[in-house]
């Protein structure tokens, strides 16, 4: 016998509810992997980046940024010392020219200023390249043979009859017309003698005190077996006189380096 049912409580159709449910359309659970995730705002560094490759589109529009509108530093400070060794890239070094550096070529680019402003006058003639200079040799005993002068020195030659194995010779100068004077010894030249007479050479820094137009005044001294032998410029002895005077760079070396401005 089946049980009887209470009129308070229904039977359950399951059919009907399975229907009611069967005929409303159901969403299947979306894919974890297709689920949209919250991003972080990028970092300053990669909005730099994206920036750039924006810019570097053909299809973009060109557009000016500053760094610090990217949260980028505005400036970017490098400090250097002394002691670091620079790094210069491959790519610079095998640019640069091989061999030897030719000085000429840098020449006629960039021209040099002439420096030298004193000029040294010989107020004689080379006594070496004046007719009858050995004959003189023999008779006098002691000539000045050549003689070069600068801003900087006065060197020369000097002949003297062979007398005797020992012997010296001296160039006595003075800068203030003889008031005082100094002396400086000579030197053999070797394998300068020809039988009869020998050579001596000498060599004085010249004194950066002498004003412009003064006189450096100088004599040749021989002393041989005990005996003095002169060569003074027949008794007018040898003068240099300065001359000093400014020198102006051409025009066009004025505008120089505004090329490279």
């Amino acid at each position: 016998m089946a049980p009887e049912l209470s009129s308070n409580c229904l039977p359950r159709n399951y059919s009907c509810i399975a229907g009611l449910f069967g005929s409303l359309p159901i969403e299947s659970p979306v894919s974890p992997s297709l689920r949209r995730r919250c991003k972080s705002l990028p970092t300053p560094t990669e909005r730099a980046k994206l920036e750039i490759s924006r810019s570097r589109s053909p299809t973009s529009q060109k557009k000016v940024r500053f760094a610090d509108s990217l949260g980028l530093e505005l400036i970017s400070v490098k400090h250097f010392d002394d002691t670091d060794v620079p790094e210069v890239p491959e790519r610079i070094l095998a640019k640069l020219p091989k061999g030897p550096l030719q000085l000429n070529h840098l020449d006629t680019k960039f021209p040099r200023a002439p420096t030298q402003s004193v000029f040294m006058e010989l107020q004689f003639a080379s006594p070496g390249i004046l007719p009858g200079f050995e004959q003189k040799v023999r008779e006098v005993k002691v000539m000045l043979e050549s003689v070069e002068a600068d801003e900087f020195s006065l060197s020369g030659f000097v002949r003297v009859l062979n007398l005797a194995f020992e012997k010296s010779v001296s160039l006595r100068y003075s800068l203030n017309n003889w008031i005082t004077f100094m002396d400086s010894l000579a030197s053999y030249v070797p394998n300068s003698s020809d039988g009869d007479t020998d050579k001596f050479c000498f060599k004085i820094v010249m004194p950066t005190y002498l004003e412009n137009g003064g006189t450096l005044q100088f004599a040749i001294k021989y002393c041989v077996g005990g005996e003095e032998f002169w060569d003074n410029n027949n008794g007018n002895n040898y003068k240099v006189r300065r001359h000093q005077f400014k020198i102006s760079p051409p025009r066009e070396w004025e505008n120089g380096w505004i090329h490279f401005i």
